[in-house]
């Protein structure tokens, strides 16, 4: 048995993920992501109306031709992140093969492909739910439970002939998770004992010596910060990950038990949220007000302008993105006002890319300006950190370890983590994308 992994994108960078995984000729695709800070470099980027070459010549998504016209049996999807399915209504129109992957997931990429007005998808979706195993002509697929900072991640096993191959580029090892499943040790630790010939295994917080808090320690954080935060009397605004359902769940409850009335605010919050309410993943009250819609939004601002000390405002923006909900508010184009009686709660890391961090250091100078109070990271990553990484290899305990989902120096940390487990050369792999690595040969 031959095993071919093809790296796509997601190699060198945070993002683009995008890998091939062939035995004998016959190949699997997990995940066709977006690289966000690309696309971001263009202003007016309207991904739905731009074409396949226009994104790829931005290094906005994978150049998969090098896969083009091979015998591709199925598409896998991780999770719902961007950086995993944004490229799905770009790329895989190409290839007559089903598209799999767990319940939110698959939802989520439904809801993108609304947008797309370039191609149309025919392909064929199959929704599985975590820890279930597929088959696909004689090739095993396993979706492996994880906990990410999104729900219903999954690790896909990928298994022919007794030959496995570990796709493990999102988790963390929490044992408070708050909502959702927990990554599964158990069934990661028998991996170990049935012969894992390669993993590949994610490496965006790796150099965090870990391990990385649990959830259960950030709504502690939150409990604090916010109760501290609504003493001032003036309006208690927070953003996080609009994808992050634990989080906002977490700052929803909270936001009711010290007196006042949460509402969402923002499009993409609306997406996120109402896919997981239909899919009954999470039991937000009835009464939650979810807004998208510009008129609901300025309406609903309006009314939290009139009497502040009544409610927290949950938003977009964590990131400084400059149409995000908060950043509006800030440059006063919504009918609220930020003063010296305001609390801003940024529940949320900046992603570590030079656009990214411009937004933020801005937005953030703009609400202080305007007399606002500024709670810089109270969040913890949805990634393993140096500490739970080495506990994840040492788990699973592959033959051949391959790090991805990672800048350079980040791909090299990894393989420093290997040594000190005592991998020899030999057995890690440090891959570009487009350049094969071929096993059993």
């Amino acid at each position: 048995m031959t095993v071919e992994i093809l790296p796509i994108g997601g190699l060198g960078e945070v993002g683009k993920n995008m890998t091939a995984l062939g035995f004998d000729g016959k190949y699997i695709l997990v995940d066709m992501g977006i690289r966000l800070d690309s696309i971001m470099a263009f202003e007016d980027a309207d991904i739905g109306s731009m074409g396949r070459e226009e994104l790829i010549n931005i290094n906005g998504i994978p150049d998969d031709t090098i896969i083009h016209g091979r015998k591709v049996k199925a598409i896998v999807l991780t999770h719902g992140h961007l950086d995993h399915i944004g490229a799905v209504a770009k790329l895989a129109h190409a290839y007559d093969a089903p598209i799999y992957g767990t319940p939110f997931t698959m939802e989520l990429t439904k809801r993108l492909l609304w947008d797309e007005r370039h191609f149309k998808i025919k392909n064929e979706f199959r929704t599985v739910t975590p820890g279930e195993t597929v088959k696909v002509e004689d090739i095993e697929i396993e979706f492996i439970s994880a906990t990410h900072s999104i729900l219903h991640t999954a690790l896909p096993l990928i298994n022919n002939g007794g030959a496995s191959v570990l796709c493990a580029s999102d988790f963390k090892l929490d044992e408070e998770p708050l909502l959702g499943y927990k990554t599964d040790r158990e069934r990661l630790k028998k991996l170990s004992g049935e012969g894992l010939l390669a993993a590949m295994v994610g490496t965006v917080r790796v150099d965090d010596p870990g391990p990385t808090p649990s959830e259960a320690h950030v709504k502690e954080r939150l409990d604090e910060v916010m109760k501290e935060s609504s003493s001032s009397g003036g309006l208690v605004l927070a953003t996080t990950f609009s994808s992050h359902i634990a989080r906002l769940k977490s700052i929803v409850d909270l936001s009711f038990e010290i007196g006042r009335t949460p509402v969402l605010v923002g499009r993409s919050l609306r997406n996120y949220c109402t896919a997981a309410l239909n899919l009954e993943l999470v039991d937000f009250p009835p009464e939650l007000r979810i807004h998208g819609r510009p008129n609901a939004m300025h309406n609903l601002l309006r009314e939290v302008q009139r009497s502040k000390e009544d409610f927290v405002l949950i938003c977009t923006g964590h990131q400084g993105e400059p149409n995000s909900v908060l950043s509006r508010i800030a440059n006063g184009q919504f009918p609220l006002k930020i003063n010296n009686r305001d609390e801003v709660i940024f529940s949320a890391s900046v992603i570590p890319n030079p656009i990214n961090e411009s937004n933020r250091q801005l937005l953030e100078t703009r609400l202080r300006a305007q007399g606002a109070r500024i709670h810089r990271d109270v969040h913890a990553s949805g990634h393993a950190g140096r500490a739970d990484t080495s506990e994840f290899i040492e788990l699973v305990w592959p033959e051949h370890l391959i790090p991805c989902h990672g800048t350079p120096d980040k791909l090299r940390s990894m393989m420093e983590i290997g040594r000190g487990l005592g991998y020899p050369s030999e057995n890690m792999h440090h891959l570009r994308n487009g350049i094969s690595l071929r096993l059993g040969e």
